[in-house]
């Protein structure tokens, strides 16, 4: 088994700022602990294609993408989940007799199952994205890893109830991400550790969300921003300050893996 100091980083609301870029702050700080032999991995409900710029702008080469479904270990595929095609049909049909729409995502592509739809405009102009093309059978002719559906805040208790195979994770007022019941970041993490065979003594890992809990009960040291949900908080073993506030270096240093620059 390998000791190898290895961080998790989370992209929205974390390693993302609010204008979504990586501060330069954190750009720099991730670069010191590289140099210090601390690999550095993101940890992201988005796929692949949606964060090219960050991998490039960090150095970053390894992923654990679409919620633990898909993971790269610098640049290689080393493992991947894909939705069962039966069940993605099922949750299609029901979801169109509620009147509501569907995002299906792999790694190369994201497509919505309509056109015009507000909450499907609001969902990705908030990830500073554009309006996905319109293939609402791309699960039929591709791999899946994982599906949005668009909805109110409280009307995925709806399917989640009859779609017991699927959990149904809120990640913004406008929708939740959709991935198989029982796995996670943390399955997705425990994947990669394992593979490369790396302990978990020694990983950390930085959030702000709902889909960040199970990643925060995985690792040894799991770091909050400031601006993170208070159930994140309070699963946290530290607080850094916001994702505005050079939370990611300052919470690098918080748990020791950067010594504070002299003035």
């Amino acid at each position: 088994m390998i000791e190898k100091q290895v961080v998790f980083f989370d992209l929205d609301g974390t390693l993302l700022t609010s204008d979504l870029k990586v501060a330069s702050s954190s750009i720099e700080a991730i670069h010191r602990i590289r140099e210090q032999g601390v690999e550095p991995v993101i940890a992201t409900g988005r796929t692949i294609m949606e964060i090219g710029y960050v991998m490039e702008e960090t150095g970053i080469r390894s992923c654990v993408a679409m919620n633990g479904q898909y993971v790269l270990y610098e640049g290689e595929i080393i493992y991947e989940n894909p939705l069962d095609v039966n069940e993605v049909k099922a949750l299609h049909e029901g979801s169109f007799l509620k009147g509501h729409e569907l995002a299906f995502y792999n790694a190369e592509n994201i497509t919505v199952t309509a056109g015009d739809s507000d909450l499907i405009t609001k969902n990705y102009e908030r990830v500073g994205g554009v309006y996905p093309p319109i293939d609402d059978r791309l699960y039929l002719n591709e791999t899946i890893h994982q599906m949005l559906i668009f909805c109110e805040e409280g009307e995925e208790a709806f399917y989640q109830e009859r779609f017991p195979y699927f959990q149904f994770v809120r990640n913004s007022p406008f929708g939740c991400d959709i991935y198989p019941a029982g796995t996670s970041k943390a399955t997705g993490i425990e994947r990669l550790l394992s593979l490369k065979n790396i302990s978990r003594e020694s990983t950390y890992a930085f959030g702000d969300g709902l889909n960040d809990l199970e990643m925060f009960q995985l690792v040894q040291h799991p770091i909050a921003m400031g601006n993170a949900l208070d159930i994140v908080k309070q699963s946290a073993k530290y607080v850094t300050h916001s994702h505005d506030e050079n939370g990611i270096l300052k919470g690098l240093e918080l748990c020791g893996l950067l010594s504070r620059k002299a003035v």
